[in-house]
């Protein structure tokens, strides 16, 4: 080829490949907001999460789990121009059984520690008051009895819960109990840690009725009928194109337990069955829909993956934004009178933006579909100066994109209600996880058209900082096994 016909082609190709990463402008006819009238309605988002809490405990790889996700692929394929593909994960599962105890006497068991050691073991019991570390000499050959630590919500308790369990496994203790303050039907079922390792000592939680027939001293019979097996499990991508080939990622986990953990697949879902509705020309950008497994197994985080995917693809230009929904239409449970109880308000929730496009849309949306008791936040841990970025977390599975620098917003709360699935469907206000989705789909639609440039706003240089070698956040995934020693 002759180097001006040369020059002439590279020309052509660059600007058919900026055609097809630039986002194209939305035609004028098309709303700049979701139109709720044909939007899914509470009735409807509350039996889509019917269903899937219906599926039961969504333990990572367990058939309950693929039963789910089969049903969301199947969902999710009819929709007209989406296209499905599966990311798989060979994993160790923890399948669930129930725990047994006998001190005394046979003691109810509100539920086995996720990943806990199964089988059976005999020792005196012993107790350890909170910060006293569990050790060879305090608990070898023991069975550990520990208050549940007393904390303003739940989920702030697994380092601490994983710490006791990996502690006790390296101390030789026979096992772990962990005692709540609140009844036994309340923590029925209770599911945390969930970072999935597979713990050396069995574990059990007990309600405070139960915990009240616990003595020290008395020799106790712990076990955990679960079992571990290899298993493969698999993220959803569900992709729809738009004008534009640059994607709009949106996320959650299907791997959960109750109504609260995970409904951000009906989110999804909602939101997906509206934009395919919509004409390609009022979708300036393509949208992409994940729904990730391995969030109850985090060794194969598959929100972890995809970012880690997004973040190689990013300087491409291929790459808008990532959006990440979890644990919606909440309601507020605190602690009263020895029992969780309800507060009449919703609870507390936090939309996490990492650039001022993002953070400005996200309050935009609350206050046009007047979602309450909802803050816009740079981050949940305190700054590091000189790290890119200086907040990492973003209290859920949105850590995973913003930490790899992917411009991103997230949507989470974390009540009470999270690992207790025995609240059932007492635990959401459906009408508010439809304002909540709305406003979502607000902001996705308010964004689709902005330029790639200002919606990333400081994370193009923090991109450019990390690649000169300043500091990041760690990408780290927990390990599949627990030490011995």
């Amino acid at each position: 080829m002759q180097p001006a016909r040369c020059i002439a082609f590279i020309g052509v190709v660059t600007v058919l490949s900026l055609q097809l990463t630039a986002p194209a402008v939305a035609s004028t006819d098309c709303s700049p907001t979701v139109d709720d009238r044909s939007f899914a309605s509470a009735a409807r988002l509350r039996a889509l999460n019917a269903t899937v809490a219906g599926f039961g405990v969504r333990a990572t790889g367990s058939p309950a789990h693929d039963r789910l996700i089969s049903w969301l692929e199947r969902r999710v394929d009819r929709l007209p121009g989406v296209s499905v593909r599966s990311e798989p994960f060979a994993i160790q599962r923890w399948k669930p059984g129930p725990g047994f105890l006998l001190s005394g006497g046979v003691v109810p068991v509100a539920g086995a520690i996720p990943y806990s050691e199964p089988g059976l073991r005999t020792g005196e019991l012993v107790r350890l008051p909170t910060g006293t570390p569990i050790t060879a000499e305090n608990a070898r050959g023991k069975v550990v009895l520990r208050d549940f630590p007393a904390l303003d919500r739940g989920y702030l308790a697994e380092p601490l819960l994983d710490k006791d369990m990996v502690d006790a496994g390296k101390a030789g203790a026979t096992g772990v109990v962990v005692a709540f303050p609140f009844p036994h039907e309340q923590v029925k079922g209770y599911w945390d840690p969930h970072l999935g390792t597979h713990y050396r000592v069995p574990g059990v939680f007990v309600g405070s009725d139960a915990a009240a027939r616990l003595v020290a001293g008395t020799r106790t019979t712990i076990g955990v009928l679960a079992g571990r097996a290899p298993a493969v499990t698999r993220s959803l991508i569900a992709t729809l194109p738009g004008l534009s080939s640059e994607r709009i990622v949106l996320d959650t986990n299907t791997d959960g337990v109750g109504w609260v953990q995970e409904n951000g697949t009906v989110a999804l879902l909602a939101l997906a069955e509206h934009f395919a509705r919509l004409p390609s020309r009022c979708r300036p950008r393509t949208i992409e829909f994940v729904f990730a497994t391995g969030h109850l197994h985090r060794p194969a985080e598959g929100s972890e993956f995809r970012a880690r995917a997004l973040d190689a693809d990013y300087d491409s230009g291929s790459v808008a934004f990532a959006f990440v929904l979890e644990h919606l239409g909440t309601r507020e449970f605190l602690p009263q009178g020895g029992s969780l109880r309800p507060t009449g308000l919703a609870e507390l929730s936090g939309w996490f933006a990492g650039s001022p496009v993002l953070a400005q849309s996200a309050l935009t949306a609350l206050a046009g579909r007047a979602v309450d008791r909802t803050f816009v936040l740079p981050g949940s841990d305190p700054p590091v100066p000189g790290r890119v970025p200086a907040q990492c977390s973003f209290g859920g599975i949105g850590t995973h994109f913003h930490s790899h620098l992917i411009p991103t917003m997230a949507m989470i709360s974390g009540p009470w209600t999270l690992w207790a699935p025995s609240f059932g469907s007492a635990a959401v206000d459906h009408e508010r996880m439809r304002r909540q989705v709305l406003a979502a789909g607000d902001a996705i639609t308010a964004l689709a058209p902005v330029p790639r440039e200002q919606i990333a706003g400081p994370y193009l240089e923090q991109r450019q900082a990390r690649a000169a070698g300043a500091p990041t956040c760690s990408h780290d995934l927990p390990p599949e096994w627990a030490p011995r020693r």
